[in-house]
């Protein structure tokens, strides 16, 4: 019993320490086709908690007088060189926001270390079928400093 308080007391002064000498500071980015590549800075960790952008692209009126919607779709585009999605050749990598279907997206919040570099691509309409976003999108994150 002697042995077990000094040593919750002194666990509990390292987690305290470590909390206060680590900054963190919440930033929102709007970015779009051509300026949507990031880098975390060297001494920095990113804490990514949402991507999105608009929730359609194109309203139609048809016929019968029902509307029909566009998606919006973003992808990770390159992740450290490595090409994740080239969506002029129907190839599609991990699909970071979907605006009719916020559940076919991959899983947030996504921790990238200092120095990791990423692109991401926006696009209206279905893979396939789908064509460059002329819109923006944004980035909501965290930067923690690793000190």
């Amino acid at each position: 019993m002697k042995i077990i308080r000094p040593l919750v007391f002194m666990l509990s002064f390292l987690t305290l320490t470590l909390s206060y000498s680590q900054q963190k500071e919440v930033k929102l980015q709007q970015f779009n086709n051509f300026t949507a590549q990031f880098e975390v800075p060297a001494g920095k960790t990113w804490v990514i908690e949402k991507i999105f952008s608009n929730f359609t692209s194109d309203v139609t009126l048809n016929s019968d007088g029902s509307i029909s919607t566009g998606a919006i779709r973003i992808f990770i585009k390159t992740l450290n060189g490595d090409i994740k999605t080239d969506w002029q050749g129907n190839r599609f990598g991990p699909q970071v926001f979907q605006s009719n279907n916020t559940s076919a997206t991959i899983s947030f919040p996504i921790t990238l270390p200092a120095l990791t570099k990423f692109s991401l691509v926006i696009v209206e309409g279905d893979p396939g079928k789908c064509k460059a976003y002329s819109g923006s999108g944004y980035i909501s994150y965290t930067e923690i400093s690793n000190k």
